[in-house]
C-alpha cells in the first residue's frame, strides 16, 4: 500500500511538472491541418509566424497566413490528459485523480471521476455529497430530483413553477407590446405636429383598444406640453375603460394645470370605483390642496360612499412651519448640565393649524342635500341616523 501511494505522488508530480513547459495550443491549417504544442515565440510582434514545439519535441515554423484558427488549452488540462490513464479503475486511485482536479479548477473531468466513483461503489458518501446528491426516505437522490417531484421545471438557469414561467413570459409579452406602442405613438405624435395624416393619427389614437397602450399614453401625457394633445390622450385613456387606466385618469386629474382637462378626466371617471377610492385615500393627504381637489372630485363623481371619509375630512389640522426670533440675533440658553451656551439666529417653530376645506363641504352638500357647514358631529348625526334608516329599510323604491 505504501508502494501503491508512492506511485500516485510521482505521477502527480509528473503531471505538475507538465505545467511548466508553458500553455498548449492547437493551430488548425488552411485545408484542415492541424498542428498542436507548446507556442515558443509567444512575444512576437508583428506576427508573421508561430514557432511550435510538439509534444513529440518536434518544432515546426508556421507563416502567419496558414493559420484559419488558434484554440488555447490550459497547461493543466494537458497535464490532465497525460497522467489520468495512469490511475487506477478503483475508488482509491478515482477519488485521487478527482482531488487533483479539483485542485487545478478542471470541474468537469473531476465530475468524471467522482461519477465513476459512484459507479464503482454506489454508497460512497463524499462523493454522493460533492455531487449534489442527499439520502431521502434510504435512497440517493438530488436537488434536481427534489423539485422535479414537486413540479418545478428548468427555466434560464432557475427552477419555476408552471405558473411562475407563465407570468413572466406574459409579463415578457406585455413588455415588448407596450414598448411598440411607444414607438407607434411617437410615430403620431409627430404626425399630429407635421400636419401631414394628422387626422388620421388622431383617429387611430381614439381607436385604441389594446390595454397595452395605457402605458404609453401614460408616458406620453406626462411628457406632452400641449393642452390639446392631452386632452388627446386623456380621451384615448377614457375610451380604453379599464382601471388601469382610470388611475392615470384620475392621477392626471392632480396633476393637471388646465381646468377644463381636469373635467375631461372626471367625466371619463363616473362610475369607476378604483377612481373614487383613490380621491378618498387623498382626503389623508398632508397638503390643504391635494385634501380639497379630492374633495371637489369626489363630489362630482357622486359616489355616496365617499360620505363618511368626507364628513371625516371637513376639518383638516396641517403643519405649518413659523419663523422665530431675528436671524442675527444671539441668545443665551443652559444645558441639561447647566452650563451656559450661546446660540445664533432664531428658531423656526412647527404648529398645526385646522383647515375648514370648503371644496369637501360643497361635495357633501352636493352628496346629502343637507347644509350643516363645518358642524362635525351634526354631520356625524344625520349620517349615522341615514345608515340606520338604511338598515331598518333595505328596500328602497
Amino acid at each position: 500500500m505504501r508502494t501503491a501511494r508512492f506511485f500516485i505522488a510521482a505521477l502527480l508530480l509528473a503531471g505538475v511538472s507538465q505545467l511548466s513547459a508553458g500553455p498548449r495550443e492547437e493551430f488548425i491549417l488552411q485545408g484542415g491541418g492541424h498542428v498542436a504544442g507548446e507556442l515558443l515565440n509567444p512575444n512576437q510582434i508583428p506576427r508573421t509566424d508561430y514557432v511550435v514545439r510538439t509534444d513529440e519535441g518536434v518544432v515546426f515554423k508556421i507563416d502567419r497566413s496558414q493559420v484559419v484558427r488558434k484554440n488555447y488549452q490550459r497547461p493543466e488540462v494537458d497535464a490532465y490528459e497525460r497522467i489520468w490513464p495512469r490511475f487506477a479503475d478503483t475508488v482509491e486511485d478515482q477519488w485521487k485523480i478527482a482531488e487533483w482536479c479539483r485542485e487545478n479548477t478542471l470541474l468537469e473531468q473531476r465530475q468524471h471521476h467522482l461519477n465513476r466513483i459512484i459507479h464503482i461503489d454506489p454508497d460512497h458518501e463524499e462523493a454522493r455529497r460533492v455531487l449534489g446528491f442527499m439520502r431521502r426516505d434510504g435512497r440517493w437522490t438530488t436537488r434536481d430530483d427534489q423539485y422535479l417531484s414537486q413540479g418545478y421545471v428548468q427555466f434560464e438557469g432557475q427552477w419555476r413553477t408552471p405558473q411562475e414561467i407563465q407570468l413572466i413570459e406574459e409579463d415578457r409579452r406585455t413588455t415588448k407590446a407596450q414598448t411598440e406602442w411607444l414607438k407607434t405613438l411617437k410615430t403620431y405624435r409627430d404626425r399630429l405636429a407635421s400636419g401631414s395624416g394628422a387626422a388620421e393619427a388622431r383617429q387611430a389614437i381614439l381607436e385604441m383598444t389594446d390595454p397595452a397602450a395605457i402605458m404609453a399614453l401614460g408616458r406620453a401625457l406626462v411628457d406632452e406640453s400641449n393642452p390639446h394633445i392631452r386632452e388627446l390622450y386623456l380621451s384615448a385613456l377614457g375610451n380604453l375603460d379599464t382601471d388601469q387606466a382610470a388611475m392615470l385618469l384620475a392621477t392626471a386629474y392632480m396633476k393637471e394645470p388646465v381646468d377644463e382637462l381636469k373635467y375631461t378626466c372626471l367625466d371619463h371617471l363616473k362610475g369607476k370605483r378604483v377612481a373614487v377610492e383613490y380621491f378618498v385615500g387623498l382626503l389623508g393627504s398632508t397638503k390643504v390642496e391635494e385634501v380639497n381637489s379630492a374633495g371637489f372630485a369626489l363630489g362630482y363623481l357622486e359616489d355616496p360612499s365617499a360620505i363618511g371619509p368626507l364628513i371625516r375630512s371637513l376639518v383638516t389640522v396641517h403643519k405649518h412651519r413659523i419663523k422665530q426670533g431675528n436671524a442675527n440675533q444671539t441668545s443665551t440658553g443652559f444645558d441639561s448640565r447647566g452650563n451656559v451656551g450661546l446660540s445664533a439666529g432664531g428658531t423656526d417653530m412647527i404648529v398645526n393649524v385646522p383647515s375648514q376645506n370648503r371644496a369637501v363641504l360643497d361635495a357633501l352638500v352636493k352628496l346629502t342635500g343637507q347644509t350643516y357647514g363645518f358642524n362635525i358631529d351634526q354631520w356625524k348625526n344625520w349620517h349615522a341616523a341615514q345608515r340606520r334608516y338604511e338598515h331598518i329599510n333595505p328596500r328602497r323604491d
